[in-house]
């Protein structure tokens, strides 16, 4: 547990005065929540809806999913024996307090006995976003044993303590957000103005949304700009339109294409594509903005012309490689049959011969030392194991089973640009499953052999390493 200084502490006392689990949250709770933890229950004479309390006759089978007739719930068919069943939902509060926005988590737990359904909500954490920092507040009602974590609803709050390590994404941010109160919280500051609620309730990226909230405290003059004009993919990133002046010192782009931005709702990415092809054509700006090496290639190549000439998500690591690889061998990036080969394969395993004859002992002894660093990131379950690249050797023989091109990442693995881990199967260490691509805590890459997708089962497993793993080295407050 972290040390909680002075300001934190005065923001404690404010929040405990001020917080409550208001009659508006709980009627929204019932509204949105509570239906859902509900069943029916089978039995000889019918069935039983424990929502809306009303009986009806179905054909429906034991753990079918039906809609009740009645309240129009959609519910799980359960028998009329069942003992005990419990739900769990998580939502969450944002207010706004002594100039930070608090992410306020909450678990609803219902409890099915004897044809009645129980409720109770619990507040188990809070997250004090200032523009600077994040401070995690767990409830002594929050339980946490190794990487399972628990919300302990017969026992009373009494007091917050500060988490110093953030492990994993499902620590916090989870569930619905209750907005009720915000606006009146704002009244009065520098971001009364701010559609906070309306851009975030429609934001469907990837961002967290604590990293969202610290970007409006710091930026919000530009987020009420960018949501104004309707361009809330761009408030979301707020804090990449710090300039002043003129559209195009703000955007990057001439203010003719405001138009095509406002229609197109486009993402930062999608901008910042806009700015190299200089082409407003969104269905090639999307096509480009699927490639993760966009900015790589684009270093190199005329992207329009690289789509044209067969680049795509199949195929844009390979290129990569393969530029990356000729700029290494002093070939001229400037000679358009270098840039844009007639057969990439074929060029790509010409240069790859090349490297592999003056590859030297030194890049093999820092694959060793790389893997020293990294071997603590091993993780497994009773299937699956990943772990890093142990030496050049296992690169080239996993470039070898998998049909690949990792054995070109030898340098980059060695100068720590690139982070590559090997999936197995616990009883099968031996051969190659999956090969992965991580950069900045973070995969981009993890495929099969002969660079196909991976199961779903394979990637809930990679997923669950990511978050246990990878994102449990960031560090708050």
């Amino acid at each position: 547990m972290g040390y909680i200084n002075k300001k934190l502490k005065n923001i404690i006392i404010d929040m405990d005065k001020s917080f409550s689990i208001s009659l508006g949250v709980r009627k929204w709770v019932k509204k949105s929540i509570y239906p859902k933890h509900n069943l029916i229950i089978k039995s000889k004479s019918g069935c039983y809806c424990t929502n809306c309390h009303k009986e009806f006759y179905s054909n429906a089978k034991i753990y079918e999913y039906i809609t009740c007739p009645k309240c129009k719930e959609n519910l799980q068919v359960r028998k009329c024996t069942l003992q005990y069943q419990a739900f769990i939902d998580d939502f969450r509060i944002i207010d706004y307090i002594d100039g930070c926005f608090i992410l306020r988590g909450f678990e609803v737990k219902s409890t099915y006995n004897n044809f009645k359904v129980n409720h109770n909500i619990a507040e188990y954490q809070r997250l004090v976003i200032d523009k600077d920092k994040k401070y995690l507040l767990l409830s002594n009602i929050y339980k946490m044993f190794l990487i399972t974590q628990s919300v302990c609803h017969n026992e009373k709050h009494t007091k917050w303590r500060l988490h110093n390590n953030y492990y994993s994404h499902w620590y916090y941010s989870k569930g619905s957000i209750y907005w009720g109160e915000l606006k009146k919280e704002l009244e009065g500051s520098i971001y009364q103005y701010c559609p906070i609620e309306r851009v975030i309730s429609n934001y469907t990226g990837t961002d967290e949304i604590e990293n969202i909230l610290q970007r409006i405290l710091n930026y919000p003059i530009s987020f009420e700009l960018l949501s104004k004009l309707n361009l809330t993919n761009l408030a979301i990133k707020c804090n990449c339109f710090k300039n002043k002046g003129s559209f195009e010192k703000r955007f990057g782009v001439t203010k003719d294409c405001l138009p095509f931005m406002i229609k197109h709702n486009i993402t930062i990415t999608e901008l910042n594509i806009l700015k190299t092809i200089k082409r407003k054509n969104i269905k090639i700006i999307r096509r480009l903005n699927e490639l993760s090496c966009f900015d790589e290639l684009a270093k190199y190549l005329d992207m329009v012309k690289a789509l044209d000439c067969g680049l795509n998500t199949g195929n844009e690591h390979i290129y990569r490689d393969y530029l990356d690889m000729a700029e290494r061998l002093n070939l001229n990036l400037k000679d358009k049959q270098v840039l844009y080969p007639n057969d990439l394969m074929k060029a790509h395993d010409k240069l790859l011969k090349q490297l592999d004859d003056i590859e030297n002992q030194e890049i093999v002894e820092k694959i060793k030392i790389r893997y020293e660093e990294l071997k603590d990131n091993t993780y497994q379950n009773e299937k699956y194991i990943i772990y890093p690249v142990p030496t050049f050797a296992d690169l080239i023989a996993e470039s070898s089973m998998q049909n690949n091109c990792v054995r070109t990442y030898n340098k980059r693995y060695a100068e720590k640009e690139v982070d590559l881990y090997l999936m197995r199967l616990l009883n099968k260490r031996s051969k190659s499953l999956v090969t992965i691509e991580v950069r900045d805590n973070k995969v981009v890459q993890s495929k099969i052999k002969n660079n196909n997708d991976c199961t779903k089962e394979q990637l809930l497993f990679i997923n669950e390493w990511q978050n246990t793993i990878l994102k449990g080295r960031n560090i708050y407050a």
